[in-house]
């Protein structure tokens, strides 16, 4: 009789362990805004290769110390999904979270209105040659003065099985251009039909990332609940849905969406 209540107490450690650490990831990009002149990092710029282009894990590192903060004791740690090239990469280790780095079509374009995503609004060449990028997006890096409701939007949240490389891989964007990458890029959408959410990576090989589409790629590991970190430097737990509960109606509601009142 007592197995079930262990199994609970385990649980809700785990939960408060993975609220701890999306809290201080959250509270590192506050610290890392105020060296910055409340710049977010970036997602993913030029390159696309973040060691030598720029994203979020390596410019938030400095002010979280250790690696294991990125990295939620209920993680499988899989990388199942992972492109077969990237496996093995040096650097390509398993992260938990993953930032809000939402895209819309704004009329002139395709932004990121989300805080900390693609950076690819405006032409980037690296000095040595390696990469450029013709800007193809009509808003890229977010500022904090542009966040409507900073209480309830979203920084980051749980994305099992990220890793902090290559591309759109360790941040959600909203649509499923960047699937291929291996990891579910989607964010919560009632509209689906609650199917399993299978990635189809690029190298052929596919699986399920969520079993309930609706839920895009987050985890809901707690009861049904996610934790996330907010924008303010806050974090609590909730159920995905209740993060874009209504887009038809209410898409005021979207709490990814830096222009949402919420």
């Amino acid at each position: 009789m007592l197995f079930p209540v262990y199994a609970q107490a385990k649980n809700a450690a785990k939960k408060t362990s993975a609220l701890s650490q999306v809290k201080q990831i959250g509270l590192g990009v506050k610290i890392y805004q105020g060296d910055y002149d409340d710049g977010y990092p970036i997602g993913s710029g030029a390159c696309w290769w973040q060691p030598i282009d720029g994203g979020w894990t390596f410019g938030v590192m400095p002010y979280l110390k250790s690696v294991d903060i990125l990295r939620n004791s209920g993680d499988p740690k899989s990388t199942a999904l992972w492109p077969a090239w990237m496996v093995g990469i040096d650097g390509a280790i398993n992260i938990s979270y993953a930032s809000n780095g939402y895209m819309k079509w704004d009329g002139a374009g395709w932004g990121m209105y989300g805080v900390i995503g693609m950076d690819q609004a405006h032409d980037q060449v690296r000095p040595d040659g390696s990469c450029t990028s013709t800007a193809w997006m009509s808003k890229g890096v977010a500022t904090e003065s542009e966040i409507n409701s900073i209480a309830k939007t979203i920084m980051f949240t749980e994305r099992y099985g990220s890793y902090p490389i290559y591309g759109p891989s360790n941040f959600f964007t909203g649509v499923d251009w960047w699937d291929g990458v291996g990891v579910g890029c989607w964010i919560p959408d009632p509209r689906r039909n609650g199917d399993p959410y299978v990635v189809n990576e690029w190298g052929g090989r596919s699986g399920v990332w969520v079993r309930d589409n609706r839920l895009g790629g987050m985890n809901a590991d707690w009861s049904g609940a996610s934790v996330i970190a907010f924008t303010d430097g806050h974090a609590g737990a909730m159920k995905p849905l209740a993060t874009n509960p209504d887009p038809d109606n209410q898409p005021n509601r979207n709490m990814w969406d830096i222009q949402s009142q919420h």
